[in-house]
């Protein structure tokens, strides 16, 4: 039966292995440079939303943070332009029984101190996940530590505590980038001192809340790479100071053009627009820790007194998608149709229950969201202006991203316009964020034991029908409950002047990978 069951596994993670994204612009471009690839420069400025707040791949979920330091660290496996999982700094794989998985790690790869890369800096990155209690803990939660081991140099054994397919899959988002133990041990910790890692681009300077220095690191095992040596990340957060900077020439590469300059982006012929949906959802959230917020009628109320297609055509105009699920389109195990719990508004219906819930007068809440996002602003001042129809009375908070998503963890959010991705293309990965041991947990607060151990049986069911069915319920569940409610599918773009080539969007975690690209 154990046999059995471990090839029922190993075809499960060759299937899920192989997913492709709906609209799927392209991911990496394989381990071997291209030949005769030359730029033309040998300097690059990008222009991105978010500042990275730190340089410790480990310690927030926001794919604006893995978009610089995924061009400074790497994972074990990694998705290609074809949605299917490939090799990297895990040069190959088996299964050796359902619950074990069997890593053979690179041979020659070269962290920026100069130490080889071993699989005992593999087992330490994957353990401080954990045992620091980062957001990337959800990633390595299912892995057994005490069973797993180190093989030899080049070998390690991840033992999980039960049959889990989706366990490599995750070991691709940048979350799980993986750090050099030396250099972690002799920093104490401090990135800032030591953000060593393998990948293509070597830390110079960082400049908090302004620009990253990086430089070709000379010693990338994938030789010829990157192709442009000298990369300055810029952070703006200002959407439309962003666009000013691809207008102007200013900047090579501008990342997350707002729906408010897209068109004219678009139709600048100075200006190559490359865009792909993505593999985001957008919520408003209702954290039901905070009073009145726990009581359900209160929050099918906010679900009533909104007109969510009214609100994203206003803040998202043509770009992306309105939500129509709690995943997005073309993820596996996203629910075939949850049209009939989306709400229509309905004024009368949540006076009325807000009166019921004894709040006839209305009540006092705050809404929040991150000050890189210009959409989620706008959506936000809508939200507003619609929730008082029904004298609910908005206070907007906007933060900078690192703050706002430690500040949400921490369960001090009231509502908020989150995302989660489905970074593995498996419904999955979204669903069990949910779950009490998760950091993003906080954010939503919901107690719903029939939920937890609805998902916890999915992500241990070896056959796909029969977990897509589990995953199926749990959506009907988060939209009975009134958890999340789904506004937006992401559209993900970036502006890039024509001389540019090698770029693509990254639908899996937005960590746009910058060694493919080179100046015509």
């Amino acid at each position: 039966m154990k046999e059995f069951l471990r090839r029922i596994l190993c075809v499960l993670v060759c299937v899920i292995t192989m997913f492709l994204f709906v609209g799927y612009a392209g991911n990496v471009q394989g381990a071997t440079p291209s030949p005769g690839i030359v730029s033309s420069k040998d300097s690059m400025v990008v222009v991105m939303a978010g500042d990275p707040g730190s340089l410790d791949p480990h310690d927030n979920v926001f794919q604006t943070k893995h978009q610089s330091t995924r061009q400074i660290y790497e994972t074990l496996v990694v998705y290609d332009e074809n949605g299917k999982l490939v090799p990297w700094l895990a040069e190959s794989w088996e299964y050796e029984n359902d619950e074990t998985l069997v890593l053979h790690i690179r041979k020659g790869v070269k962290f920026h101190n100069g130490d080889e890369l071993k699989a005992s800096d593999v087992l330490f990155s994957l353990k401080r996940m954990r045992q620091d209690n980062t957001p990337a803990a959800m990633q390595v939660d299912q892995i057994d530590f005490d069973k797993s081991k180190v093989v030899d140099k080049y070998t390690l054994k991840i033992v999980t505590k039960g049959p889990y397919a989706l366990q490599l899959p995750m070991l691709e988002n940048p979350l799980c980038c993986i750090i050099s133990e030396r250099a972690f041990t002799e920093s104490g910790g401090d990135f800032f001192k030591a953000p060593i890692g393998t990948g293509p681009y070597r830390v110079v300077k960082y400049n908090s809340g302004d620009s990253l220095i990086l430089e070709g690191f000379k010693d990338y095992w994938i030789k010829g790479q990157p192709y442009v040596k000298h990369l300055t990340i810029r952070y703006i957060s200002d959407a439309s100071a962003r666009a000013i900077e691809a207008e102007s020439g200013r900047a090579d590469i501008v990342y997350d053009i707002s729906a408010n300059d897209v068109d004219r982006i678009r139709a600048n012929k100075n200006i190559h627009l490359v865009s792909a949906m993505g593999a985001n959802t957008t919520y408003l959230t209702i954290n039901q820790a905070i009073k009145p917020l726990n009581d359900i009628r209160v929050r099918e109320a906010i679900w009533y007194a909104v007109d969510i297609p009214s609100a994203v055509k206003i803040a998202y105009r043509n770009y992306g998608q309105l939500a129509t699920g709690i995943v997005s389109p073309g993820i596996d195990g996203r629910h075939p149709d949850l049209s009939k719990y989306f709400p229509h508004q309905d004024l009368k219906r949540a006076k009325r229950l807000l009166a019921e819930a004894g709040y006839p007068n209305g009540f006092d809440v705050s809404i929040s969201c991150n000050s890189s996002d210009q959409q989620r602003k706008d959506f936000c001042e809508v939200i507003q202006a619609q929730l008082a129809a029904v004298n609910i009375r908005v206070k907007i908070d906007v933060m900078e991203a690192t703050q706002w998503t430690s500040w949400l963890c921490q369960g001090k959010g009231e509502l908020a316009v989150y995302g989660y991705t489905a970074s593995t293309g498996e419904a999955g990965r979204v669903l069990f964020r949910w779950l009490p041991d998760k950091s993003e947990w906080p954010i939503f607060s919901w107690v719903n034991q029939e939920y937890y151990d609805t998902i916890r049986k999915a992500l241990a069911t070896v056959d796909i029908e029969k977990r897509n069915k589990l995953y199926y319920k749990c959506q009907e569940m988060l939209m009975e409950n009134y958890v999340a409610l789904p506004v937006w599918h992401k559209e993900l773009n970036a502006a890039c002047k024509p001389n540019v080539r090698g770029f693509r969007i990254t639908p899996s975690y937005e960590q746009h990978y910058l060694q493919y690209v080179y100046f015509e």
